[in-house]
């Protein structure tokens, strides 16, 4: 990485480097202005290409993204502006993050593939299972809840486009911009109907912040896409409660408690809007 930013004739410290090759294929540099990925796997290349399609695709829908200042034709690395983010929270941040999600929904999305994390191997992947299901019953995660509604939630219509992981912590007011801006946009994929706002709402710490996206949610459902709704509120509740016990290092303050309280509150909407489960 170093090597690198004395060849883009960038004559700065790194703050902070990361390794995310593992999960994401790169390793990220932060520098007092900029942020730079470096891919170190076929993966990581396939991430910062789609990372590019997500972020013109957002640009052209007027939404706040990363700015782009270089890139590598092969997808090698990508050299960013550094995000400063201001207080999270409130009624500004709120409203700019209902309308980015608002903005993301209508097809077509971008062209080519989405990014997805590699699977890892047969092996792994039968490890981490079994050891993921330990910390879930270890938790009091009901297993026969948790398969009936993602296969419930996996026959949902796909009819809008997903940012992907549009939790509130991937939407930040920019200090220095003074505008929200969305990170992460590698994963845009079709998906169903208010899924980014439920994301939204399902990793909002403040509790009025949470009630005026419900409100939103709630007002842009029509009558007969009610259950529906209702079971990707459950649906979206279970999984962030999963993510919380099974990757406690993502990173964004939030807890298992946390997930816990969202999930009961989206059980309640569930019932209220006649989810079938």
């Amino acid at each position: 990485m170093v090597a690198l930013l004395a060849d883009l004739g960038i004559d700065q410290p790194l703050a902070a480097v990361t390794d995310h090759g593992q999960r994401l294929g790169v390793v990220q540099g932060v520098l007092a202005d900029r942020v730079l990925d470096l891919a170190v796997t076929e993966t990581g290349r396939q991430r910062i290409r789609a990372e590019l399609r997500g972020r013109r695709w957002a640009e052209e829908r007027g939404i706040g993204v990363p700015e782009a200042l270089a890139a590598a034709d092969d997808g090698r690395w990508l050299l960013s502006r550094r995000v400063h983010p201001g207080p999270s929270g409130g009624p500004r941040w709120v409203e700019e993050a209902i309308e980015a999600a608002i903005r993301v929904a209508p097809p077509p999305g971008p062209p080519g593939e989405s990014w997805r994390p590699p699977s890892g191997d047969t092996v792994a992947r039968a490890r981490g299972s079994a050891e993921d299901v330990g910390r879930l019953l270890r938790n009091g995660v009901r297993l026969g809840e948790l398969r009936a509604v993602r296969a419930a939630a996996g026959r949902l219509p796909l009819p809008e486009i997903g940012h992907g992981d549009l939790r509130a912590a991937n939407a930040v007011l920019d200090d220095e911009l003074d505008r929200l801006v969305v990170l992460e946009w590698a994963g845009v994929h079709s998906g169903p109907r208010h899924g980014d706002l439920l994301m939204l709402w399902a990793t909002t710490p403040d509790g009025e912040d949470r009630a005026r996206i419900a409100e939103t949610v709630l007002t842009r459902t029509a009558g007969w896409e009610k259950p529906d709704v209702g079971l990707l509120w459950h649906a979206v509740a279970l999984e962030q409660l999963v993510e919380r016990i099974t990757r406690p290092e993502r990173g964004d303050g939030l807890d298992v408690g946390f997930a816990r309280r969202r999930l009961t509150e989206a059980r309640q909407e569930a019932t209220r809007l006649g989810s079938p489960l």
